[in-house]
């Protein structure tokens, strides 16, 4: 068995497209296509509501997404079978006189709508929330939502890079980082409420350009896939970078983003997500040539204290994982488990 189980994550909240993806997709009157936890899933927006089934008609098991959105809702390409928003098959053309028994019907799954994204919920037993976005709907904060994408990686792997410290010199050297200074302090690492905090300070004295987001930052860790940086600038002013990102399948994930800010709501977007996007394309390279993709077990990889923030992650991811295998009500508690770890020493690093 894997470290990691995927199946954990069924019991947690995912986004899976942005509303204007859904958008286009309903102006072309067709569902889209998304992939969750290996699963083809049909999204589509159905008498006003969005619905997401199984990617699969029930009779014949051609793809609803090659299919059509109509009036009446989402119907097979194939044979023309019509289901409704709640998925029960209404119409079947070739036999119009014909009862429907109440068993044709699509499996529904949990959908909402947060932060212009769609979220599916896979399994909702363990009664998990959507995760939070502390600058959305705050007047305070301009939010400009990024293009998504997907990378070659687990999203625990994107998440773990996103809180990885020590990476900044070496991968953003000149945007994040400065060679000349390598070292990072160890984070006091708290778990609250279904979250892993932190604060980084950095060192004072880094020429970085204006546009580069380092400050004090607080992180945030919703687990299992979402993280929140809230930067504190010397003049008062705060930004904030969000990301979330949903498990595609083994080894692929697909990243939602937004970077806020306080200051110069009204000015030019451009730069800010140029730089994220100048972020993205120096993290590219070296994340997709993680072998494996996927998270390994502490035997897999060597671990020092300055690791204190991954270890912490993997370490809950793990028992998350291994929580699943007893129920949701496992999950649910693993959740809910509070502690605090004060900063290490030099010594050897503990396993995740």
């Amino acid at each position: 068995m894997a470290y990691l189980d995927d199946s954990a994550w069924r019991y947690f909240w995912h986004p899976v497209c942005t509303l204007s993806e859904l958008a286009a997709a309903s102006a072309d009157k067709r569902a889209l296509p998304v992939t969750l936890l290996g699963e083809p899933i049909a999204v589509a927006e159905i008498f006003g509501t969005v619905a997401a089934f199984p990617d699969r008609c029930i009779h014949r098991s051609t793809r609803l997404t090659v299919g059509c959105v109509e009036a009446g809702g989402l119907r097979c390409a194939y044979h023309g079978w019509l289901y409704d928003a709640g998925g029960a098959c209404v119409e079947i053309p070739s036999m119009p006189n014909y009862r429907i028994p109440p068993g044709f019907r699509l499996r529904k799954i949990e959908t909402a709508v947060a932060y212009d994204l769609v979220w599916l919920r896979l399994d909702p037993e363990a009664g998990t929330d959507i995760p939070g976005c502390p600058a959305w709907g705050d007047e305070a904060f301009r939010c400009v939502e990024g293009e998504p994408y997907t990378w070659p990686t687990s999203a625990g792997r994107r998440l773990e890079n996103f809180v990885d410290l020590s990476h900044f010199p070496f991968v953003h050297d000149g945007s994040l980082g400065d060679r000349r200074h390598t070292t990072v302090p160890i984070a006091d690492i708290a778990r609250v409420g279904g979250e892993l905090r932190f604060r980084f300070e950095p060192e004072p004295d880094m020429d970085l350009p204006d546009v580069a987001l380092m400050a004090p930052t607080d992180y945030r860790i919703w687990m299992p896939f979402t993280v929140n940086l809230e930067f504190f600038f010397p003049d008062g002013e705060r930004g904030q970078l969000w990301m979330t990102a949903s498990p595609v399948e083994s080894g692929t994930c697909r990243s939602f983003w937004f970077t806020c800010r306080t200051a110069d709501r009204d000015g030019d977007d451009r730069p800010h997500l140029d730089f994220q996007d100048l972020v993205l394309a120096e993290d590219l390279p070296v994340i997709a040539a993680q072998d494996p993709p996927e998270i390994p077990g502490p035997a897999g990889e060597q671990s020092v204290p300055v690791d204190a923030v991954s270890l912490a992650y993997r370490r809950w991811l793990r028992e998350l994982s291994a929580a699943a295998q007893k129920g949701a009500g496992a999950v649910a508690r693993g959740l809910a488990s509070e502690k605090r770890s004060g900063k290490q020493g030099s010594g050897a690093a503990r396993s995740a």
